[in-house]
């Protein structure tokens, strides 16, 4: 005879941000009275953009920072040199960053007509090193507060300098007698954006329509694992001994609908850990009296079976900016009647999966 005892199974769930750091076709012109209107029809168009002589702008030096005091989070205490900055950790959040260059032409400083920065994404398992945006910028007109930007940045270690250069003639020579200037972008990175080194390239066009070489750096958005979850309990309800019963989640971010869902919120694609507790279930002599299945999804082939006090690692990925359902179940070998509680420690740890 089958003995059901029924236990109300509730285990409380404590979320970790685990966090490791560690990125025209020429196509004929079809004559107007044969075409139909509805058809579109190329045209060629052409410009040339003059070069009007003079000497070519340089770009002496340039850096990147963000808004905090230390001006890069990543590195508060400026232990490497180079700027590196930590994601937001939020959902929809950004970063902002601003860019800087130091521009000298020997016509005048007044010549130099744009100074722009071309970026490019990491070339890493989550990025593939595209073009990501082409950031603007403005000349800081204020002599002091520029000469102050460019002693800070030296000072944390942020600055590139052009090869034939030197931080400090720059300063000397060019910012305080007026003869280069400071100029700045600002640009912001999504919460999604891949952790790595981007690519900075700093150009300079002065009125002439000269281009300067551009001065190339790099920045890096510091890797971090992070995800958020929209639930602190998993009831199990009532379960029978030696029935295995799933706690089913859904991949709709919705706290309270008792459907775990997880989401991406880092820079990086991860993999989840989990940690269980026995829910005062205790051992006998054959071993533990509970197990767990978990898996994120709903393919099998990703489940993991785990026993009190043993972390496992969820074997599939979790990409940038993606939500995923979390499943989980439960089976009990021996215990009294009664709820049991536990706790559930959920982390994150990098995934080298690409995107």
């Amino acid at each position: 005879m089958k003995i059901r005892v029924p236990l109300g199974i509730i285990t409380a769930v404590m979320m970790i941000l685990a966090v490791m750091v560690l990125p025209v076709s020429a196509a004929g012109v079809a004559p107007q009275c044969n075409a139909d209107p509805a058809d579109p029809v190329d045209v060629t168009t052409t410009v040339n953009i003059a070069t009007g002589g003079g000497s070519i702008p340089v770009v002496l030096s340039s850096w990147v920072a963000d808004t905090t005091s230390s001006l890069e989070d990543g590195d508060p205490t400026h232990a490497i040199s180079g700027s590196q900055f930590l994601p937001p950790v939020s959902y929809l959040g950004k970063k902002d960053i601003e860019f800087f260059a130091v521009v000298w032409d020997d016509e005048d400083n007044g010549n130099v007509n744009v100074v722009s920065w071309d970026v490019y994404h990491p070339l890493n398992a989550w990025g593939n090193g595209s073009f990501k945006y082409q950031v603007m910028g403005t000349q800081i007109t204020d002599q002091a507060e520029a000469i102050a930007l460019f002693q800070d940045a030296m000072d944390a270690g942020l600055l590139t300098v052009a090869g034939e250069f030197d931080a400090n003639v720059i300063l000397t020579e060019y910012l305080e007698k007026g003869t280069a200037a400071v100029w700045v972008g600002t640009a912001d990175l999504d919460y999604h954006q891949p952790a790595g080194d981007y690519r900075v390239l700093a150009n300079a066009i002065d009125f002439n329509n000269n281009w300067a070489e551009p001065l190339e750096s790099t920045f890096l958005y510091v890797p971090v694992a992070a995800f958020e979850i929209d639930f602190d309990t998993v009831n199990y309800g009532n379960v029978n001994i030696n029935t295995h019963k799933w706690v089913a989640g859904n991949t709709i971010f919705n706290p309270g609908d008792n459907r775990p869902t997880l989401r991406n919120i880092g820079n990086t694609a991860l993999q989840v850990t989990i940690n269980q507790d026995d829910m005062g279930l205790g051992e006998s002599l054959s071993g533990w009296n509970v197990q767990w299945d978990a898996r994120m999804g709903n393919d099998n082939a990703n489940t993991m079976v785990y026993e009190p006090f043993e972390t496992v690692t969820l074997p599939n990925a979790l990409p940038l900016c993606n939500t995923e359902e979390l499943d989980f179940s439960i089976q009990v070998f021996k215990g009294t009647t009664g709820t049991k509680t536990g706790t559930m420690t959920l982390g994150a740890v990098i995934s080298p999966i690409p995107v």
